[in-house]
């Protein structure tokens, strides 16, 4: 089996408050009586696991939020403003692993917590695009876009749970179970000139506080962010090396600004029998000595296990990883949650978007540029999309190659020869093949992967109806 390295799952799904406790914080559901007693008893180690993947969430958005605000390459940002990403990944771009050649991503950090927030997208024209909405918990509670809200201009008026008032006439009222709210917004570009016209529609999105919209300052222009970008440099790799004190702190502060669902109630039971109770605890070092013990231990098994799948990958056992199972919407999975919080933050709903990732041919050999491959698809059995698929090439660290063609994506958006049957071949390889007209995804010169997206996939993706052909070598190195 070869291993499937971890920078590869980042992207698979993809791809990055200061807080405090007041009657303006949405408590998503305050599940727990913060005026009960709190007594601290030792907690199982195996409790003290479970309660850092519950934590580990809040603290991931925390850190990945202030990154992007306090990158050096850009203007310094603060909630409630897009950042928009104008142009489509290139080889020299090495800030993200599996760059998107197909869509620009527009980010926005929203923060509940002063007030509603407007955010407004304008009249999509026939382009293709996705506006998910998560909470602090990497829930997605909404989904705008083309699949589900449609083409035309929108306004939203977003609110946290506590917030009473009118909404202002032409908004529809979106209600988020947290303060803090993440746009992950990708916008179809199908080559660097059509991401240009792309980016004109970006410029037209709106996000800002409604108290802004009404000519008031924005009352989070002084935000100090918690973590800075230099420091931080990798957000998960960070996160996994945080003690355990600066690891609980970071959760508390953002669990007092974010609630949790009722569903979780029985979580909150292990965090109160530990004696932590949201909104009342408010550092690592209130809790009983056995307590804090339990945590680091706890702490520790689990960044240990984590840091050995980050660095050493996945053992990938058959032709195609094709990810299927519902993202998003993790219920009490915890584990399940962190894990794909660690690997895809931001992941899309499948309803949204599947990726099939493969670093290996259908003899399980690995894929080299030295070799050309096919991938046939049957008449009529292309992959079934409501709106664009598409074939792109990486290195084995997951970024693109340079090649004299400057192409490093081919799909359903580009000009494709089909075979006389009505059938499709594309082709992988490092040196064009010898063919008239090929459709030719040029791979880099050593081992690499290849990623196949269906944005919007059809029921009989999901469903697993469908799956994704072998990846067949034709030829070898002379």
């Amino acid at each position: 089996m070869t291993k499937l390295s971890v920078s590869l799952f980042a992207a698979l799904a993809a791809g990055l408050l200061s807080s405090c406790a007041s009657a303006q914080i949405s408590s998503g559901v305050a599940v727990q009586d913060s005026q009960s007693p709190v007594s601290q008893s030792a907690i199982s180690i195996a409790e003290a696991q479970q309660i850092y993947d519950y934590a580990y969430p809040l603290v991931i958005m925390k850190i990945s939020q202030d990154l992007m605000f306090t990158v050096p390459i850009r203007e310094r940002s603060v909630p409630n403003h897009f950042i928009h990403f104008k142009r489509l990944a290139m080889p020299q771009n090495r800030a993200v692993v599996l760059g998107n050649r197909n869509t620009l991503y527009s980010v926005g950090w929203i923060d509940l917590s002063k007030g509603p927030v407007v955010f407004e997208i304008p009249d999509m024209g026939e382009r293709y695009y996705v506006m998910p909405l998560l909470d602090a918990w990497t829930n997605t509670f909404e989904s705008f876009g083309s699949r589900t809200t449609g083409q035309q201009a929108q306004k939203y008026f977003i609110v946290n749970g506590d917030w009473n008032g009118e909404v202002p006439a032409g908004y529809q009222k979106v209600v988020s179970p947290t303060n803090m709210v993440w746009i992950t917004g990708r916008i179809q570009a199908d080559s660097p000139k059509d991401a240009v016209a792309a980016g004109k529609l970006q410029d037209a999105f709106k996000l800002m506080t409604y108290a802004q919209l009404q000519g008031a300052e924005d009352p989070f222009a002084d935000y100090a962010p918690e973590f800075i970008a230099m420091q931080v440099r990798k957000p998960v790799p960070y996160s996994l090396k945080m003690t355990a004190e600066q690891f609980y702190d970071s959760f508390l502060r953002m669990w007092a600004a974010n609630g949790s669902p009722a569903a979780d109630a029985p979580m909150i039971e292990t965090l109160k029998k530990a004696g932590i109770v949201r909104a009342k605890t408010r550092k690592f070092g209130e809790l009983s000595p056995a307590v804090q013990q339990a945590l680091q231990s706890g702490l520790e098994a689990k960044q240990a296990q984590y840091l050995k799948d980050f660095y050493e990958g996945s053992a990938q056992s058959q032709p195609w990883i094709f990810n299927r199972e519902r993202m998003g919407v993790w219920g009490r999975d915890f584990e399940r949650r962190t894990y794909w919080a660690m690997w895809g933050l931001g992941a899309n709903l499948v309803e949204d978007a599947v990726y099939g990732v493969s670093q290996l041919d259908e003899t399980l050999t690995p894929l080299n540029g030295s070799n050309a491959y096919k991938i046939h698809f049957e008449p009529g059995d292309l992959p079934p999309t409501s709106a664009f698929w598409s074939v792109t090439n990486y290195d084995e660290e997951g970024y693109l190659e340079a090649n004299a063609e400057n192409r490093y994506s081919l799909g359903s958006n580009h000009e494709l020869a089909f075979n006389p049957d009505g059938s499709l071949d594309f082709y992988l390889s490092n040196s064009r093949p010898d063919i008239a007209e090929v459709n030719w995804v040029p791979a880099p010169r050593g081992n690499f992967k290849t990623l196949l997206r269906i944005y919007w996939p059809k029921e009989q993706v999901l469903r697993g109806e469908w799956d994704l052909p072998p990846i067949e070598q034709v030829s070898g190195a002379d």
